[in-house]
């Protein structure tokens, strides 16, 4: 399999000014032609760094895709420091300066004398095209390995490596192909989910498992190789349905689905409708479910009942449910639960209380606690949760424990697991 490295350049990277996307756009599109990444290096405006680190990878990678420094002004030297590298002076192209003052001129602007130097490359370099900038890229060879040299902005790279990069890497036989495929869990941690897994992981041989830890649950990377996308689409069902069978109630998408979109799809596919009482998550769990386009087919209302009198007012919560167990309880979670469903005439009736953080904890009742109640036609259950210090992360954690107990309740409903 062939391989690749990614230099992305520019201060405004490093400082953090600007998030570095293209490397992993490129990284991405790479693995799916077959190439495997080996290294991704951001260099700053600084020609000496640039060359150093084009020496390196060129001598590790088969391809290296650079982006960035094309530009006309003062900082951008991507340019020039290649042609020393490569020991080539750049040479003038009128169709290119042609190409460029035409840009302008559709723009009702005089081109600056500045993007005179968009218009000379290295001597040997094969042009690449730019339809939709100033800077067009180039292809040289160093140290053997092809060196596609892109602009820095995202829309023109982009545009750029689909239509005139990779065309190229295919003419040449870039490589085998390579599949992803992501399983995405909640409601479980990294350590517990590997205790359930572990052996097929150890077991799969022919596919590559990585596990994602992030703030919405553990994500499993699943890579395979082979010389057609069939074989390599096979090699990852096989592992696949393994991982689904031992963690299946953990499970709730594949790819890019979002909780939230799983939850809306179950609700449309049984014609049910939800509403939602929040007190610790503050609105988040009806802000996830509205992320989606479309969710007025199921969400009819989200209450965020703060106070206790908001509760008792709005939610018909007694007031003796507060007085003997407290706002952050089984009780008062499943009294929520049922009078929003209640109140709003949905099938199911969604609640959140807890003690967000960081103050406001208890021995009894400490930062973290959380209970969230669904009330449906047969009855209500509720969910305990101790969560951590942090107020952010609690919150976003019971939003999802919530969307989850829900999808969990409707997929059983269904008659799934």
């Amino acid at each position: 399999m062939k391989s690749a490295a990614i230099i992305t350049i520019g201060d405004e990277l490093l400082y953090g000014s600007v998030v570095d996307t293209n490397a992993a756009y490129i990284g991405q599109r790479m693995t799916e032609a077959g190439i495997e990444p080996i290294c991704s290096m951001t260099v700053g405006d600084e020609g000496p760094r640039i060359g150093q680190a084009l020496d390196v990878v060129c001598r590790q990678a088969d391809v290296v895709l650079v982006t960035g420094g094309l530009g006309p002004t003062h900082d951008d030297v991507t340019k020039t420091v290649i042609a020393e590298a490569i020991g080539q002076d750049l040479v003038f192209h009128p169709d290119i300066l042609d190409t460029v003052e035409a840009m302008f001129t559709q723009r009702g602007m005089d081109m600056p004398e500045s993007n005179r130097i968009q218009a000379y490359m290295p001597r040997d370099a094969e042009v690449l095209d730019n339809p939709v900038g100033t800077a067009p890229g180039f292809l040289v060879r160093h140290h053997e390995a092809a060196v596609f040299v892109m602009p820095g902005v995202p829309r023109e790279m982009k545009k750029m490596l689909n239509e005139q990069v990779l065309p190229r890497l295919k003419e040449r036989g870039a490589g085998r192909v390579i599949l992803h495929r992501w399983i995405r869990t909640t409601g479980i941690g990294e350590s517990s989910l590997s205790q359930i897994i572990g052996d097929v992981i150890a077991e799969a041989e022919d596919v590559k498992i990585a596990s994602l830890p992030q703030e919405t649950g553990v994500n499993l990377r699943l890579t395979a190789e082979g010389g057609s996308e069939a074989e390599a689409r096979r090699r990852i069902e096989a592992v696949e349905s393994r991982m689904v069978a031992r963690a299946g109630e953990h499970i709730y998408g594949m790819d890019d689905d979002t909780l939230e979109e799983v939850v809306g799809r179950l609700l449309r596919e049984a014609g049910a409708t939800v509403a939602i009482a929040e007190s610790c998550t503050g609105g988040l769990v009806a802000s996830r479910m509205t992320d989606v386009p479309g969710s007025s087919d199921y969400l009819l209302e989200g209450v965020v009942s703060y106070s206790n009198a908001a509760k008792m007012a709005r939610l018909e919560v007694p007031v003796g449910t507060i007085d003997r167990h407290g706002a952050v309880s089984a009780e008062t979670a499943a009294a929520m639960a049922q009078g929003v469903r209640q109140t709003s005439g949905a099938d199911y009736g969604l609640s959140t209380t807890g003690v967000a953080g960081p103050g406001g904890g208890t021995p009894e009742k400490p930062v973290g606690l959380v209970y969230l109640g669904l009330a449906a036609s047969d009855g209500v259950v509720t969910r305990k949760l101790m969560l951590g210090p942090d107020r952010h992360v609690n919150k976003t954690r019971a939003a999802l424990a919530a969307l989850n107990l829900l999808r969990l309740v409707l997929t059983r409903a269904a008659g799934g697991n």
